[in-house]
């Protein structure tokens, strides 16, 4: 069984998702408001606030909205694009549908109109992000930040909770490489997956979300397409690569069976 290659994954849907995201016109607007400084530390932090206010815009808006980052350089912004976010900075924009905003920098979010906001603690310590993605890749970073817990308290970075982001990662990996099963049989079980994952998500609380994801698939040891697609559909703001290519591995499975791969398992 092959390895999840971020690298390669990451490669292939970059292009796809940036430009859904850099979409243009009368689509809503999210704003980060950045922590001020140039550390590794900052910019870890810093690239924390923006995947929180992708996931968050994801889950209301899908791919379709604008991001906005309000104090970051163009060179940084640009280098999250291997976090699945395509921010850009934030140029004569007053009024946004929803912002991120760390609690000990709201003043720098001053003069700005938010519809709704969600307050971020402190992420403390940690390598250079560059360095992180190397190893772990956009999704496993995605799923340490969203998986720490509640935004709003503080956090010092943890290397065990990036290590296990990664695992869970290579976990879904294998196990859709492994499909078998009818759809009959976990349909209604995926159903209440999902009104729990948009619930507690919903509560700003994407750690338990993840959380249920996790839940659901601890004991399994194989995947029907239909579970496939449903995760890969959960995990669309989570770990938008690791969706994407999930989603395109059961494809052909689909398209094989004239779009009734499901029925045809059973």
């Amino acid at each position: 069984m092959l390895r999840y290659n971020h690298t390669l994954v990451e490669r292939k849907w970059l292009k796809t998702i940036q430009e859904e995201k850099r979409a243009a016109g009368d689509c809503p607007r999210a704003c980060t408001v950045l922590v001020p400084g140039h550390s590794p530390g900052v910019a870890l932090e810093n690239a924390r606030l923006l995947v929180l206010t992708d996931f968050f815009a994801s889950l209301a808006w899908g791919r379709r909205f604008v991001h906005c980052a309000l104090g970051g350089e163009k060179g940084f912004l640009d280098s999250m694009a291997s976090l699945g976010v395509a921010p850009t900075p934030a140029s004569g924009e007053k009024e946004f549908q929803l912002a991120v905003v760390p609690r000990d920098f709201a003043r720098l979010g001053r003069g700005l109109a938010f519809q709704k906001v969600v307050y971020s603690g402190r992420l403390l310590g940690g390598w250079d992000l560059d360095l992180l993605h190397t190893d772990f890749g956009g999704d496993a970073l995605r799923l340490y930040f969203l998986f720490q817990g509640p935004p709003e308290r503080d956090y010092t970075f943890n290397w065990f909770g990036l290590v296990s982001a990664h695992r869970f990662v290579q976990r879904v990996w294998r196990l859709a490489h492994s499909l078998e099963g009818s759809a009959n049989l976990v349909s209604g079980a995926l159903e209440e997956l999902a009104a729990v994952v948009r619930s507690r998500s919903g509560q700003a609380k994407p750690h338990t979300a993840l959380a249920a994801i996790m839940g659901y698939l601890k004991n399994k040891t194989a995947l029907s397409p239909w579970e496939v697609r449903a995760v890969a559909a959960l995990l669309q703001p989570f770990a938008p690569f690791l969706s994407a290519e999930l989603t395109s591995l059961v494809a052909p499975v689909q398209n094989d069976h004239h779009g009734q791969g499901d029925q045809a398992d059973g």
